[in-house]
């Protein structure tokens, strides 16, 4: 039988998916944090400019630098995790293509 996905191949899929499981964790961590991380900047660099008008505060702290920065640092942190989510996808892909060629090759035997 010539396998779509060889039995060595769903091994290395099962290992990345048990090794890299913390991983994908802390990147989804990371990410969580990043993203509220930017809405705690914009806090505070409107508290800066309390003084204004809310419109105006809020201007203040989507321009200031630590705002960017903020939004950047979220973006890099959701990036990584969307990356290691896609690869944990396709290792869960490759072992289910092995369960369905494997159960073909059962039934065709029969």
């Amino acid at each position: 039988m010539n396998h779509l996905v060889t039995d060595a191949e769903v091994e290395k899929a099962l290992d990345w998916l048990r090794d890299n499981a913390s991983e994908i964790g802390a990147a989804k961590r990371d990410a969580i944090s990043a993203e509220h991380m930017v809405k705690h900047i914009k806090a505070l660099t409107m508290m800066k400019h309390s003084e204004l008008p809310v419109s105006a505060q809020e201007r203040e702290a989507l321009a200031s630098q630590a705002y960017h920065d903020a939004i950047l640092v979220a973006a890099q942190a959701a990036g990584d995790y969307e990356q290691l989510k896609s690869l944990r996808e396709a290792a869960a892909l490759k072992i289910e293509v092995w369960r369905s060629s494997s159960a073909n090759y059962r039934a065709m035997k029969i």
